[in-house]
């Protein structure tokens, strides 16, 4: 990161919609991409929050946390973390997650929960490193021979 370049998050806002879009098309070829209706339906959803990560002005990623589990309603759930591949290993999706579990703690959730791609090794290391341990497995959750390992926090101890 150059010097004096930081990471800020915010709350997503309409104008951001765009920028959500293109980060989708780099991050994820299209068998697995968010499709737009889904990313735009969920900046809208209540029980959603979207947060920005921004280096130098410029979007550089973003999160997506449901605050209400469909099959357990006070476990909140990581749709998604994404950074460009510039901006990677600069702490941006350290700061989203960070992001996701406040929302999620203020929401009242006693955990949150995740799936990430078996072959994600950069991801797993910072879900684990961010206290989530391995539930699971989900075979195929992305397709014919790409299993999701699936994760959980608990945050009822504070942590």
């Amino acid at each position: 990161m150059p010097a004096g370049s930081a990471v800020t998050c915010r709350l997503f806002e309409a104008e951001d919609l765009p920028a959500l879009f293109a980060v989708e098309e780099v991050c994820f070829p299209p068998s697995v991409r968010f499709s737009r209706a889904l990313t735009r339906s969920l900046t809208i959803d209540p029980h959603c929050h979207t947060w920005i990560g921004i280096v130098d002005n410029i979007r550089a990623g973003f999160a997506m946390v449901g605050l209400r589990g469909e099959d357990e309603p006070t476990t909140a759930y990581i749709w998604t973390i994404e950074v460009l591949p510039a901006f990677r290993r600069m702490g941006v999706a350290t700061s989203l997650l960070e992001c996701a579990v406040v929302s999620a703690r203020e929401a009242g959730c006693a955990a949150i929960a995740l799936h990430v791609d078996e072959k994600n090794q950069n991801a797993i290391a910072l879900y684990e490193r961010a206290g989530f341990v391995q539930t699971g497995i989900d075979f195929e959750f992305y397709g014919h021979g790409q299993n999701a390992l699936c994760y959980r926090r608990d945050l009822s101890a504070g942590r």
